[in-house]
């Protein structure tokens, strides 16, 4: 009896033993990420504005023939491919002309064949093959007609997208030229807002946008700008791509834009980093940096943006490690390991 206990006792320190190193060895394990060394360096000043995220582009669409709607095949927010059809409208009338232009060129057809068999040979004039070769041309000419009108009665996508803007019901009549939806491109955003005329001469060419529902900011780049002010308010209207973004980005959300200013230079030093670095958090801005080997989460005051990064004014100094990519897996002090 005395063996047997001594045996699983040993048993057991061996397991308690593996088991206690596994355990060290998970814990030890660290996580990959690519990091760098913050300095500081000469700031710009930038011009702060609230603008609207809104799609790269926006198509509207319309039926090019009037109709009674039958069948709606898609709803708001719903992405489509190129070709898929959206709406049908009645097309009973469509198919019969259809049906008629189609025996109607049969007949022009089959007249043309028979007759160009005897004109070669002289029986029939020129003047009448002439005749039929033209009833044979409005033949074909009103069959396409015909099945391009049966076409219109149905509405498919030109390319790939999200339906926005889509009102039309069943037993509804569409009127030909009316926009019954829109589509989105949403392969990547933009941001429109308005800048003071006294201000517009002044604008950089980039700056950074944050949204309250994103936690991130992103950089821009100014795409387009108004060439004349709205009489009323003074301003000009300015749109910017945004880099990346297209996952998360809502059109419509409200967004916070700062752009460069590249007529009111500063001369005090700032650390700028990465955008990407920055998360929008309910406490504030932070990001992640390396102390002793293990990620830390640091709050940051965010003073501006400029064509390089975001300016910081207080949570970091020079010779911090900041960690650039890999912090999606992050936890406060998990080891970390730079690629």
């Amino acid at each position: 009896m005395g063996y047997r206990l001594w045996v699983i006792g040993i048993v057991a320190c061996l397991f308690f033993s593996c088991a206690q190193r596994e355990s060290t060895q998970h814990e030890q394990a660290a996580i990959k990420v690519q990091t760098m060394v913050v300095t500081s360096q000469a700031a710009s000043a930038t011009s702060r504005y609230v603008g609207a995220i809104e799609p790269v582009q926006e198509t509207p669409l319309s039926m090019q023939t009037t109709g009674r709607v039958v069948a709606v095949h898609v709803k708001n927010g719903q992405r489509v491919q190129t070709g898929q059809v959206i709406i049908d409208l009645d097309n009973t009338q469509a198919r019969n002309a259809l049906q008629g232009a189609e025996a109607a060129l049969r007949h022009a057809q089959d007249a043309y064949d028979r007759v160009s068999k005897v004109h070669d040979k002289g029986v029939v004039s020129d003047q009448k093959m002439v005749e039929i070769e033209s009833q044979l041309a409005q033949a074909k000419s009103l069959y396409a007609a015909a099945k391009q009108q049966l076409a219109e009665c149905t509405l498919k996508a030109p390319c790939e997208g999200v339906i926005s803007g889509l009102e039309a019901v069943i037993g509804q009549t569409i009127i030909p030229g009316t926009a019954v939806c829109k589509l989105l491109d949403v392969t990547g955003f933009s941001v429109r807002f308005t800048v003071p005329e006294n201000e517009i001469n002044g604008l950089g060419k980039s700056g950074m946008v944050e949204c309250a529902a994103v936690d991130m900011v992103l950089p821009i780049v100014l795409t387009e700008t108004g060439i004349v002010a709205n009489p009323v308010t003074h301003t000009y209207e300015l749109v910017a791509r945004i880099s990346g973004g297209a996952d998360i980005l809502k059109s419509g959300m409200v967004a916070k834009v700062q752009i460069s200013n590249h007529q009111s230079p500063i001369t005090n030093s700032d650390i700028v980093i990465p955008a990407k670095c920055i998360l929008l958090k309910p406490e504030g801005h932070t990001v992640w940096v390396v102390e002793n080997g293990k990620a830390s989460r640091r709050l940051i005051t965010v003073d501006g943006y400029q064509a390089d990064g975001v300016r910081i004014t207080q949570g970091l100094q020079e010779g911090d490690i900041l960690i650039t990519e890999g912090y999606q897996k992050l936890y406060s002090g998990c080891a970390v390991t730079d690629n």
